[in-house]
C-alpha cells in the first residue's frame, strides 16, 4: 500500500505522570506514516483524491497542545484516531518522542509507537461532495456580511470552502424604486455532509445574520442557496437540485463562471455556465467589484479614496477573466508585540493562539523574544515579531489585534508593522508601521526571524544598523514560544 510520511512534527503540550508535567509545556515530536491508495490520486492529480496532510499536520499540533495525558501512549492513541478519521486513510501508524522526559539516566530520546487500521464500515468513510452556492445581500453592512458568511461556512462540520468568486453588485431591477443593489458571489465547497445537512447549516447561518424569510423577493441581509451539488438532479421540494432559477440568473452564473471558466449546470436547463450566461435576459444589470473582497477594504460599491486598503496596482477588476487559484488571496504580514509585564512570554503566546485561531489566519513564523531596556526609569520591555498570511484587511486585522490586546489583561502592545501590497496614512490605520523603522525593539526580532526582511523598499539589516536605539536591545532566548519559563 502508498504511503505518505510526516516526520518531526513538533509542538508543546504538558503531558505527563509528574506534577510538574501537568503545569509546565514541554516539546513533542511527532512522526507519522499513512497508509492508503495513492494511485487515484495520482491519475487525477486532484485534492480529492488524496488526503490533505497539511490539515493533518494541524491535527497533530492540536492534540499534542490539548487535552492532557498521563502517558505519551494515550497522546500517540489520540493522533492516531485523528488520522483514521480520513477515509481514504487505512493504516495509520504513529511514533510520539517525549526529547525531555524526566529521566535520571543519559539519554537521547524516548518514544512510544502506535499503529491502528481501519474498521470496516465506520461511519467515517462518508463520500466527500462539491457543492456551489451562491451568496448575495443587499441590508446592512453587506460587504462584513458576506464575508462573515464565508468564514461560517468553512466552520461547518466535516466543510471546507475550495473556491470564491469575484464580489458582483448586481441592480435591485424589478424591485421597487430606491431598493439598494445586490451584492452577490459564489463559493465552492468540499463536505461530508449530505445536502439536506448543508442547507440546515446555510439556514442557520443566514438566521445568524438577520435574515427573515418571507418570499423570494425581498430585500435581505444575507442568501445563501446550494445550485450545485455533486452534479446531483432532485425535485425535492425542499431542496431541489440543481436550483431551479440557476440557470437564468446572471447574478449567480456571472461569479460562478469566474470561479470555474469551465462550470456546467445540470438539469432540465443544463449547459455550459458561459453559454447560459451569454443568453441571461439580466447579464447587462451585473457588474463586477473586485476579485480580493475577503482582504481588500475597497470593494465598496463606489470608490474609497484615503482608506486603509491595497495599493492600486494590485487589485485588478473588471477584466472579465479570473483563473481562482485559492480562496482569496493572503497576504503577508508582519506583527509586533511589546510587553512590560513580567509574564510577557505567557500574554505574547496567548496573542499568537488567538491570532492562529482566526479562519483565514495563519502564524508562519515567530522571532526570538527579546529584552529591551528603558532608559526613562519605566520597567523594561520584552519584545517579539511574528509573522502570518493573512486574509483578513489591514483595518480588520488592526482592529482585532486590539480586541486581543484586551483579551489577555492589558499591558500588551500589538502593532501591525507591515502587511504585503497595503500602503495607508490614516490615522487608525498606518501601514507600513510608521515609527517602526526606528525602533530596534521590532527590527531586531524581524531580522532575525527573517534575515531578507524589508520594509518599505529598506532592507530591516540596514534600518537596524542605524536605528538609534540598537544598543537597548538583546536577544533573551530563541526557544521561548515552547515553555512556560525562561
Amino acid at each position: 500500500m502508498d504511503q505518505i510520511r510526516l516526520t518531526g512534527i513538533r509542538a508543546a503540550g504538558k503531558h505527563g505522570v509528574l506534577d510538574f508535567e501537568h503545569e509546565r509545556a514541554q516539546t513533542f515530536v511527532v512522526d507519522a506514516t499513512l497508509s492508503l491508495d495513492l494511485a487515484p490520486a495520482g491519475r487525477s492529480d486532484a485534492l480529492d483524491d488524496t488526503v490533505d496532510y497539511g490539515a493533518i499536520a494541524k491535527g497533530i499540533v492540536a492534540i499534542i497542545e490539548g487535552e492532557h495525558a498521563d502517558l505519551i501512549e494515550r497522546l500517540a492513541a489520540r493522533i492516531a484516531d485523528m488520522i483514521l478519521q480520513y477515509p481514504a486513510v487505512q493504516r495509520a501508524e504513529v511514533t510520539v518522542h517525549k526529547p525531555n522526559a524526566p529521566i535520571v539516566v543519559p539519554f537521547d530520546d524516548v518514544s512510544v509507537t502506535v499503529e491502528r487500521f481501519r474498521e470496516t464500515g465506520r461511519a467515517e468513510s462518508a463520500d466527500t461532495h462539491h457543492a456551489i452556492i451562491a451568496m448575495g445581500g443587499n441590508q446592512g453592512d453587506v460587504l462584513s456580511t458576506l464575508r462573515d458568511a464565508v468564514r461560517c461556512i468553512d466552520g461547518l462540520d466535516s466543510t471546507q470552502v475550495t473556491g470564491i468568486s469575484p464580489l458582483y453588485r448586481t441592480d435591485a431591477w424589478g424591485m421597487p424604486t430606491g431598493t439598494p443593489d445586490f451584492r452577490n458571489a459564489v463559493v465552492s465547497v468540499n463536505t461530508k455532509l449530505t445536502a439536506p445537512e448543508l442547507l440546515a447549516g446555510l439556514q442557520r447561518i443566514e438566521a445568524s445574520h438577520g435574515r427573515v424569510r418571507t418570499d423570494h423577493w425581498t430585500s435581505r441581509t444575507l442568501d445563501l442557496d446550494i445550485i450545485d451539488f455533486d452534479g446531483i438532479v432532485s425535485d425535492d421540494p425542499d431542496l431541489t437540485l440543481p436550483h431551479p432559477r440557476a440557470w437564468q440568473r446572471a447574478f449567480v452564473l456571472g461569479p460562478w463562471l469566474a470561479l470555474d471558466p469551465d462550470a456546467e449546470l445540470v438539469g432540465a436547463h443544463a449547459g455550459s455556465v458561459a453559454q447560459l450566461l451569454f443568453e441571461s435576459s439580466d447579464r447587462e444589470h451585473i457588474n463586477e467589484l473586485a476579485e480580493d473582497w475577503m482582504v481588500a477594504d475597497d470593494a465598496a460599491a463606489s470608490p474609497v479614496t484615503g482608506s486603509c486598503h491595497e495599493e492600486p496596482a494590485s487589485l485588478q477588476t473588471g477584466s472579465g477573466q479570473h483563473r481562482i487559484e485559492s480562496l482569496a488571496r493572503s497576504r503577508r504580514a508582519v506583527i509586533s508585540m511589546d510587553s512590560p509585564s513580567t509574564d510577557a512570554e505567557r500574554r505574547f503566546r496567548k496573542a499568537i493562539v488567538s491570532i492562529d485561531g482566526i479562519p483565514g489566519n495563519q502564524v508562519e513564523g515567530i522571532s526570538p523574544l527579546y529584552h529591551v531596556s528603558q532608559l526613562d526609569g519605566k520597567p523594561d520591555n520584552m519584545a517579539a515579531v511574528m509573522q502570518i498570511s493573512t486574509r483578513m484587511g489591514a483595518a480588520e486585522l488592526i482592529t482585532v489585534l486590539g480586541s486581543i490586546e484586551t483579551s489577555v489583561g492589558g499591558s500588551l502592545d500589538l502593532d501591525l508593522v507591515d502587511m504585503e501590497g497595503v500602503v495607508s496614512d490614516e490615522p487608525n490605520c498606518q501601514v507600513p508601521w510608521p515609527t517602526a523603522r526606528n525602533h530596534a525593539a521590532v527590527l531586531a526580532p524581524w531580522l532575525d526571524m527573517d534575515p531578507d526582511a524589508r520594509l518599505g523598499g529598506d532592507p530591516v539589516s540596514f534600518l537596524l544598523a542605524m536605528a538609534p536605539d540598537t544598543s537597548q536591545v538583546g536577544l533573551l532566548t530563541d526557544n521561548w514560544i515552547i515553555g512556560d519559563t525562561l
